[in-house]
């Protein structure tokens, strides 16, 4: 089995040979990519296009364990919100439920380093007071299959969150119940 597959999404079903890591999939909405691990399953859009004769495919994103509890989305918050000067970053695990990780980090006004812990399903770091957005270095660090979620406004009454789930370099935006039941 090749590492990567090429797939056409035609409207009797998929055709081509499946990727051990990954797919790309040809859809008549354009190209896609489809990845899962034990723990999320997601096909995100790399490219819009119309390919005529081809059936369309939709974006989505599965937690093979079900969506997250909404009190892990609020106790992250509540922890970040607890230093809005320092980024930090945390880590919503599975290990047969859900758990909220801090790992061992340096946090700095402007970034953040730390250690990865295992069977990470989201991860989420901070902004302080500045807005939340995905940067260039978010973009650059957040190459495997996953969620991820950045924080900002920490000092205000109403934090500012973004949301994504990541495809090996490809990204598509996430609403906050998408993932947190």
């Amino acid at each position: 089995m090749k590492p990567v597959g090429y797939l056409v999404n035609t409207s009797g079903g998929q055709t081509g040979e499946p990727g051990l890591y990954y797919d790309y999939i040809l859809a008549g909405n354009g190209l896609f990519v489809r990845a899962t691990n034990p723990l999320v399953e997601a096909t995100v859009c790399v490219a819009e296009a119309e390919v005529r004769g081809l059936a369309p495919l939709a974006e989505r994103v599965e937690l093979t364990s079900g969506r997250i509890p909404r009190a892990l989305y609020d106790l992250a918050i509540s922890a970040l919100a607890a230093d809005p000067d320092h980024e930090h970053f945390l880590a919503i695990t599975w290990d047969g439920e859900y758990h909220l990780g801090v790992p061992f980090q340096e946090g700095t006004a402007g970034g953040v380093t730390y250690h990865r812990l295992p069977d990470t399903v989201l991860d989420v770091h901070s902004h302080g007071r500045m807005g939340a957005f995905f940067s260039w270095t978010d973009d650059h660090d957040e190459q495997r299959l996953g969620l991820y979620m950045v924080v900002g406004k920490l000092d205000s009454l109403w934090p500012d969150v973004e949301l994504r789930v990541g495809a090996y370099g490809y990204f598509a935006s996430l609403h906050v119940e998408e993932v947190f039941t």
